[in-house]
């Protein structure tokens, strides 16, 4: 799973939002946020920003430290 997408699974369930929570507020179907909550969806940046919105978080909680290394540590070609 996108370490994103699990990032923002993991939030919701902490906050104890559902699924229908999160549709809802971003104007959407709750299988279309299930389909982005199970990898069958590629999630978008407006999404990701009307979803951090639904939970009232800035959208850079959905990114870890780890994953900011590991990117700035890729070595160019």
């Amino acid at each position: 799973m996108n370490p994103v997408v699990k990032n923002i699974e993991n939030l919701r369930k902490q906050k104890r939002m559902t699924m229908k929570e999160i549709a809802d507020y971003c104007g959407k179907t709750i299988p279309w946020y299930a389909d982005i909550a199970k990898g069958r969806r590629r999630i978008y940046l407006d999404d990701m920003l009307l979803i951090a919105e639904a939970m009232k978080e800035e959208p850079s909680i959905f990114f870890t430290n780890k994953l900011s290394v590991t990117l700035s540590s890729k070595k160019t070609a």
